[in-house]
């Protein structure tokens, strides 16, 4: 009797009381996860499809250690530099199978999920040395192609030059599998969480950020449940900081007062927004996310052809 008792308290404290849902980590130490990663990258211009690309992707995520206060991830992705680089040279994967994966280890508390990357400094020294050596090889294998690799390596650079850098890539990667815990949901209700974040387009300028989350339905025969979170960027700064830059740059050509008003007619259109938004599916059983379908899309216009493009990328990421 004290055993069934029991029993339904742990069930009231994973999913909550009447329509409260709580959902905290229940992994073990063993857990391991594999994640299978479809992406697919539409570009448009005026609502023609000018470039449809398909890529897929691995990841590895394993409870590799369970304390009293945390546990400790181990999450091995794909190392993108490497991945890039082989559309210059096709054999450069199996050159340096020892870049192929970066490890990344993370500790997550069992109370407020909230999580640190604990091995950062071997992290950036792992890509590092994949710069360099995947530089060696194409500079012997394909030397007209090499001088091009530091333009592949750039945005990856950058990502690994600090923690905070790590953690911000890693949380738009794999951050989904903390997103359902330490909240409070209750079904078709929005939660909204608004905090000044980095300007993807301008690391210097910072912006609002708007996370919209909503638990959309609990299926309590499967135990599971689909979350909604929506981000919305506040781009008005930027916007105008664009606008005003593209103004000064007209105004430094000398052009005569038609061509002047025809670039301000341009600009005063210039547009750009961002949809980012992500589709969970929950175990609250196992408390692990099964499946998480993302969606990005950048809209806007291109004042030099007076086009409205819109770049779309899809993500679909299957976790057993």
């Amino acid at each position: 009797m004290n055993r069934i008792f029991t029993l339904a308290l742990l069930m009231v404290s994973i999913v909550g009381y009447g329509q409260d849902y709580n959902f905290k980590p229940l992994w073990k130490k063993g857990d391991l996860k594999h994640v299978a990663i479809t992406q697919v990258e539409r570009e448009y211009e005026d609502g023609e499809l000018i470039s449809d690309t398909t890529y897929f992707n691995e990841a590895r995520i394993e409870v590799v250690g369970a304390a009293k206060d945390d546990f400790i991830l181990e999450i091995l992705l794909e190392n993108q530099a490497l991945r890039s680089a082989t559309e210059f040279y096709d054999k450069l994967g199996n050159e340096l199978k020892e870049y192929q994966d970066l490890k990344l280890i993370y500790s997550v508390n069992k109370e407020t999920a909230k999580s640190e990357l604990q091995n950062w400094e071997d992290a950036q020294e792992f890509m590092n040395n994949s710069f360099e050596q995947i530089s060696v090889v194409l500079n012997d294998k394909a030397p007209d192609l090499a001088p091009y690799i530091e333009m592949v390596f750039m945005p990856v650079r950058e990502i690994f030059k600090s923690k905070e850098n790590i953690e911000a890539y890693m949380d738009e990667n794999i951050g989904y599998i903390l997103t359902p815990f330490n909240k409070s949901f209750a079904v078709g209700e929005t939660m909204t969480l608004t905090e000044t974040g980095e300007n993807p387009f301008n690391p210097m300028q910072e912006m609002s950020v708007t996370t919209l989350l909503t638990l959309e339905s609990v299926n309590k025969k499967a135990q599971t449940c689909i979350i909604n979170q929506e981000v919305e960027l506040d781009l008005s700064e930027f916007i105008e900081m664009m606008k005003d830059m593209m103004r000064k740059m007209a105004e430094s050509v000398g052009a005569d007062e038609g061509i002047t008003a025809e670039k301000s007619e341009e600009i005063a259109g210039f547009e750009m927004d961002i949809e980012n938004q992500q589709i969970i599916t929950f175990d609250y059983k196992t408390t692990w996310v099964t499946k998480v379908v993302s969606t990005g899309v950048i809209s806007g216009t291109d004042p030099k052809k007076g086009t409205k493009t819109k770049n779309e990328i899809i993500s679909t990421a299957v976790i057993k």
